[in-house]
């Protein structure tokens, strides 16, 4: 394995067969490969046992007879995974050749299945070959997994742990402090004078501030301690074993002091300053959401007052902000009044020019105030008491819509946003199910959209959510791919009708070695699976031309058109056809 990585082509195989006429015929034949070959022998099941047990074992090809006198060879074959290499490459080598015994071998976890009876020196050759392809394969998926699953876990700018990270080693703190009763600290960091450096100065200054005060951080504390951005210019620290005021406050003070010391960037001196909440575990509870809120609210204590870091005590209290009080009420009196829009955005064969579908995107525009970001009216709702009835005013009005259209949209189906917090709601599928029959929607053209934090965050009661709506015809479309707690493996536990990939990965695209990559390792196991992959995000000719070059046909964005009114959907598809039918005529 060593020499492969050096980049040269010695292979280093163990064979396991207690015949020594077989084994002595095998090693003839890959001696006469084009590869240099050392080949070492095993002659029994126990034999092979220590071999790869050795500390120092390692083999890049194993071949592998079953009937060993002291056992079954396929009984190996965890001990092989485990103990030399997860990806090595096990050539099944055995006088059966029954093909029911060839492909349960190779569900069993063999690369290949050669009978002894047509071994050939071109035919071990090509196993060889086929073995080592398959190994770097799977090395390369796993390092594309783990880099994805890198990214998705920490803030890009910073490399320190995300939100998603730092929720996720809270929890963990949580329960371990109500098993054992080990003490921590949450303290929640906001950047004061952040804001003027980034307006004046521009974003680069305040990226660099942003890197210079996470690095400085990091350094400083402990490694069992963790340090995340959770956004903005908003951090966090998680500190272990931290059981007083006194020790929590003096952690403060040392934060604010490497915070407060001057950043050089661009021959200029930048200065911020910080304010920092502290709440204590078990003193407050063991809630991560309690924790984090208390944190929270003393951290705005410290903002409004003279102290630079404040203990929860447990009785502050933010005040709910007017302007949010108001903007729930007059939601709610939109909602009434069914004054909200949905615009249509299409996802297209970018290769073929075929409508797939669109996504429905809510709009509103406040009476007074004009348009309402949409972010901000979802992230206001998904926290309120309306994230129900809105939720079901949405599947109630796009149904209604598409059913409309339905029959002059050529197969494409219609996709529709829902909160993972919808997934406990126990009328939820009963709900969806009944809206679909009430507009006389083909269930199978109805799509719902759930991020891919949703289903981490809850994926026992999600899959069963999944399976009663997969039951009723309804599909899965796994959203903003690759921004949360990403596991491919999560593909397999759930039905998926397709992955849309997260624009960041998109927006770099063209630029961006690994994004390329990635994309070329989501379209083949992708594949493999059956399921789609969509790109979010497309904006430009030359990101679409790669896209479909790399296999990756379906795209949505700016670049192919921009979310739509309802009532022009029926125009741009006639448009739209036209458009594809003519330039096929011109290839």
């Amino acid at each position: 394995m060593d020499n492969l990585h050096n980049g040269t082509q010695d292979i280093h195989a163990l064979i396991v067969d207690d015949d020594d006429v077989d084994r002595e015929k095998l090693l003839r034949l890959l001696r006469r490969s084009p590869r240099n070959i050392t080949v070492e022998q095993a002659s029994s099941q126990a034999e092979a046992l220590g071999m790869i047990r050795e500390p120092q074992a390692h083999y890049d090809i194993v071949f592998l007879d079953f009937g060993l006198k002291d056992g079954d060879g396929r009984d190996l074959l965890p001990e092989i995974r485990a103990e030399i290499d997860p990806d090595v490459p096990i050539i099944a080598v055995t006088g059966h050749v029954d093909e029911q015994i060839a492909a349960d071998s190779i569900k069993s976890g063999m690369t290949e299945f050669l009978s002894k009876r047509s071994l050939s020196p071109e035919r071990v050759a090509a196993s060889v070959e086929e073995g080592m392809a398959w190994r770097k394969y799977r090395q390369d998926m796993r390092r594309a997994e783990e880099e994805l699953t890198h990214r998705s876990l920490h803030d890009p700018l910073t490399d320190l742990p995300n939100r998603t990270l730092f929720a996720d080693r809270l929890s963990q703190a949580c329960a371990r402090a109500r098993r054992s009763g080990d003490p921590f600290a949450v303290v929640m960091i906001d950047l004061d004078r952040f804001k003027d450096i980034n307006d004046s100065l521009g974003h680069a200054a305040g990226d660099a501030v942003l890197v210079t005060i996470g690095r400085r951080m990091r350094e400083h504390l402990r490694e069992v301690d963790t340090t995340a951005r959770l956004g903005g210019d908003e951090f966090a620290v998680l500190l272990q074993n931290v059981d007083s005021d006194e020790s929590a406050l003096a952690v403060a003070v040392k934060l604010t002091e490497l915070i407060e010391q001057p950043i050089v960037h661009d021959g200029r001196l930048l200065y911020v300053g910080a304010s920092m909440g502290v709440a204590l575990c078990p003193q407050l509870g063991y809630s991560p959401d309690g924790l984090m809120e208390a944190a929270d609210e003393a951290m705005y204590e410290a903002k409004r007052g003279t102290d630079k870091a404040v203990i929860a005590r447990g009785e502050q209290r933010r005040p709910t902000r007017t302007d949010e009080r108001t903007l729930l009420h007059d939601i709610e009196d939109a909602m009434g009044a069914r004054a909200f829009n949905w615009h249509w955005q299409p996802k297209v064969d970018m290769a073929s020019g075929q409508v797939l579908g669109f996504e429905a995107l809510v709009r509103w525009t406040h009476p007074d105030n004009g348009p309402v970001p949409a972010d901000a009216l979802i992230e206001t709702v998904e926290q309120s008491h309306l994230l129900e009835d809105f939720t079901y005013l949405t599947l109630d009005t796009v149904l209604e819509q598409y059913s409309r259209l339905e029959r002059g949209l050529d197969g494409a189906g219609i996709s529709i946003n829902v909160s993972a917090r919808m997934l406990e709601r126990p009328g939820f599928v009963g709900h969806v199910v009944e809206s679909i029959r009430k507009h006389g929607v083909d269930p199978a053209h109805v799509v719902l959209e759930l991020t891919e934090t949703a289903l981490i965050a809850h994926p026992s009661q999600a899959k069963r959510v999944i399976e009663q709506l997969h039951d009723n015809g309804v599909s899965l479309s796994i959203d903003d791919f690759g921004a949360g707690f990403t596991s491919f493996g999560y593909l397999r536990e759930f039905a998926v009708r397709e992955i849309k990939i997260d624009r960041s990965y998109i927006s770099r695209f063209t630029e961006s070695r690994f994004d390329q990559s990635l994309v070329t390792s989501l379209v083949v196991l992708c594949d493999c699976l059956g399921i789609p992959l969509v790109a979010e995000g497309v904006e430009d000719p030359e990101t679409q031309a790669m896209l479909v070059a790399m296999g990756c046909t379906c795209g949505q964005g700016y670049g192919i058109c921009r979310p739509m009114p309802y009532e022009d959907v029926s125009g741009w598809m006639a448009g739209w056809n036209a458009e594809q039918g003519e330039r096929r005529l011109r290839a």
